[in-house]
């Protein structure tokens, strides 16, 4: 069983689309899949749900000593399990930040409802504050997905310097599975980009890129899959390939 944490604190690099739809086509090749959305935009749960609106959240697993399997959300369009976010999560950084075990109360909380899951997928909000850290010390592998410009070099060496701080001062290793290129477009600034990330820091590049498609657009609209809404797009195409690479 795997914990993974979908992670980077730059903005617009297709984050949530890349846990929704990683998650969705693991679930499509039999797997039991649980998703956390653990970003206070709620933009995962969005994606999935639309403006439904739910009782318990992640929230209340967090403040409100809830059991985590009390918040669980059966999404039958996605077939998969998922905790949903909501704007309050936004100030949890400041209520927990005096609490003995701050870094490890998600870890505490899931270790016994993973067990029932064949993966789960945390989507991260973009920041590297104490939700993200609490994600990362709940994870064993992280995916960082990224869009291929210059600024995407800088947001990694941010979380590869997080991950070492993590492994010096709180015992915890966490392992970089790969960068997904996300947003593709077939250009010069983008391979360049690609090769110096190769380079730079010796981290697997996944080979499927997921392209600047309308169609994943499209299906967060209509709160479907990609590979449901448009399953002959280059975006489908891409993350079936990606959620075979990306499985280990």
């Amino acid at each position: 069983m795997a914990v993974v944490s979908i992670i980077n604190q730059k903005g617009g690099v297709a984050k949530t689309t890349t846990s929704v739809n990683i998650a969705a086509s693991w679930s499509s090749t039999g797997r039991k899949v649980l998703l956390i959305d653990l970003d206070p935009q709620a933009s995962a749960t969005r994606s999935i749900f639309g403006e439904e609106e739910f009782e318990k959240t992640i929230f209340d697993v967090f403040i409100n000593r809830l059991p985590p399997e009390e918040a669980v959300v059966r999404s039958k369009v996605f077939s998969i399990d998922v905790i949903p976010s909501e704007i309050l999560l936004s100030g949890v950084d400041i209520q927990i930040a005096a609490h003995f075990g701050r870094e490890k109360i998600l870890k505490n909380k899931i270790d016994g409802i993973r067990k029932k899951y064949d993966a789960v997928i945390i989507d991260c909000a973009p920041s590297l504050g104490l939700l993200t850290i609490n994600a990362l010390m709940a994870s064993r592998d992280i995916i960082i997905p990224i869009c291929p410009e210059y600024f995407s070099l800088k947001g990694i060496e941010l979380i590869l310097e997080t991950l070492k701080n993590l492994r010096i001062g709180l015992g915890h290793k966490v392992h970089v599975r790969g960068i997904v290129i996300s947003r593709y477009r077939d250009r010069k600034i983008a391979k360049s980009t690609i090769d110096e990330i190769r380079q730079a820091y010796g981290l697997k590049i996944f080979e499927s890129y997921i392209p600047d498609n309308i169609a994943v657009e499209e299906a967060h609209h209509k709160h479907l899959p990609v590979i449901d809404h448009a399953p002959l797009s280059g975006a489908a195409k891409a993350f079936h390939a990606l959620a075979e690479e990306t499985w280990a």
